[in-house]
C-alpha cells in the first residue's frame, strides 16, 4: 500500500516514549511498539530496506530514505541498489513507497550499479521548494580513496530524484567520508564530515541553492581525528553531535559532543550510550552493535528526539537492523540508553 503523501497531520500531545508505544491505526498484525535491534517489516510484512538513512517531516507526513541493500550481494560485491522510501504518520507502521534512486545506468555514469553508495540525506529547499538529496559516492572501478558527494534533487518528498552532479568536498582532492547535513534555523546548510585523507572533522557552507560547497571548509575545534558517522541537531540554542570513531563497518563507541558554534570548539561529552543490547550482547562500548545514522525530533511533543543507529552486516548487509532509542539530555550531556521497545 502506497501511504498517501496529502495524508491529514496528526495531533501530537504526547512524550517520546508514549510515541513510542502508539497503537496502530488499522495497520494489520504490526506491532505497537519500536523493538529496537529486531528485525524491523513494513505495513505489507517485509524487511524494511532503508539503511544508513534519515528521517524528514513534510506536511503530515514522515518520510524514511535510505540505502536499498539487494538480498544476496555483500558490501564487498556491491550490494547499494539506490535510495529506498518509507513513509509513516506514526513512526511504527511504515509504507513502503518504492524506489526513488536508482544505481541503474550503464558503466559510463556515475550512478551505476557497480558505484559504492551510502548514508543518503534529504534536506528541504524553502526557496525552490526542492527536496535535495546528497549521498556518498565512490565511482565504479575507482575503490574507496576519492569520496564524493553525489546531489539530486525532486519538487516531491516521494521523488523521484534526478541526478543533477557530484562534488569534492573538504578542499582535498580525496573529498570526504561520513557526513551530515545540517540546516540551521536561518536556512544556511552546512555540510560537516571527516575529510580524506588525514580523517579531520571539517565544515564547509553549501550555496543558497544547496547544490555546490559555497566557501573553504575549516576544521571544528574540539573534534578528533577520525570521527565518523556524525549526526547533528540544534536544541535551544545548543548544536548537539552524536558520531562514531573509524574502524569500518565494525561498531565502536559511540561519541557526543556540543556546541554554541558549528565550528566549534566543540565539548566532547563522551559515550552517551548505557546498557545492553540483548540480542546480541554488546554494550556501550560498541554501541549496541550498531553505528550512528541519524537525530530527528518528535513532531508536536516537547524535547522529544530519536538516535537512529545501523547495525550493519557487510556480509550480508540486506540482513543489517536498525536501533531508533529516544534521547535525553540530563546534566548537560545527551544520553541515549538502551530499551527494549
Amino acid at each position: 500500500m502506497r501511504l498517501p503523501v496529502n495524508s491529514p497531520r496528526r495531533s501530537w500531545r504526547c512524550s517520546v516514549l508514549a510515541v513510542l508505544l502508539l497503537p496502530l491505526l488499522a495497520e494489520g498484525a504490526q506491532p505497537a511498539a519500536l523493538r529496537p535491534g529486531q528485525l524491523w517489516r513494513d505495513v505489507a510484512r517485509n524487511p524494511i530496506n532503508a539503511h544508513g538513512g534519515g528521517v524528514i517531516f513534510h506536511q503530515g507526513l514522515y518520510y524514511w530514505y535510505g540505502t536499498h541493500k539487494i538480498e544476496g550481494l555483500s558490501e564487498k560485491t556491491h550490494a547499494d541498489g539506490g535510495v529506498h522510501l518509507y513513509a509513516s504518520r506514526d513512526l511504527v507502521a511504515w509504507h513502503d513507497q518504492g524506489m526513488v534512486l536508482r544505481l541503474d545506468g550503464d558503466e559510463n555514469q556515475d550512478l551505476t550499479h557497480e558505484c559504492n553508495f551510502d548514508r543518503p540525506k534529504v534536506v528541504y529547499h524553502d526557496a525552490s521548494r526542492q527536496f535535495v538529496l546528497y549521498f556518498k559516492l565512490y565511482l565504479r572501478g575507482h575503490g574507496t580513496r576519492v569520496g564524493f558527494v553525489g546531489v539530486a534533487t525532486s519538487a516531491s518528498p516521494s521523488g523521484p530524484f534526478i541526478y543533477r552532479h557530484k562534488f569534492l568536498g573538504g578542499n582535498s582532492p580525496e573529498g570526504t567520508g561520513d557526513f551530515a547535513m545540517f540546516k540551521d534555523d536561518n536556512g544556511d546548510l552546512y555540510h560537516l564530515t571527516v575529510r580524506k585523507p588525514d580523517k579531520a572533522f571539517v565544515i564547509g557552507k553549501m550555496r543558497e541553492d544547496y547544490l555546490l560547497p559555497a566557501d573553504r571548509y575549516v576544521v571544528c575545534a574540539g573534534v578528533p581525528e577520525k570521527t565518523e558517522a556524525p549526526a547533528v541537531i540544534k536544541r535551544e540554542g545548543r548544536y548537539w553531535m552524536l558520531a562514531s570513531g573509524s574502524t569500518g563497518w565494525a561498531p565502536n563507541a559511540a561519541r557526543s559532543f556540543s556546541a554554541t558554534s558549528l565550528v566549534g570548539p566543540w565539548t566532547d561529552h563522551g559515550n552517551p550510550c548505557a546498557g545492553v543490547n540483548p540480542h546480541n550482547g554488546l554494550g556501550p562500548e560498541l554501541t549496541y552493535g550498531g553505528q550512528s545514522t541519524y537525530i530527528f525530533k518528535v513532531e508536536g511533543a516537547s524535547d522529544a528526539w530519536i538516535a537512529c543507529f545501523d547495525i550493519n552486516k557487510p556480509d550480508h548487509p540486506y540482513d543489517s537492523l536498525h536501533v531508533w532509542l529516544p534521547i535525553s539530555f540530563d546534566g548537560g550531556r545527551m544520553a541515549i540508553p538502551w530499551r527494549d521497545q
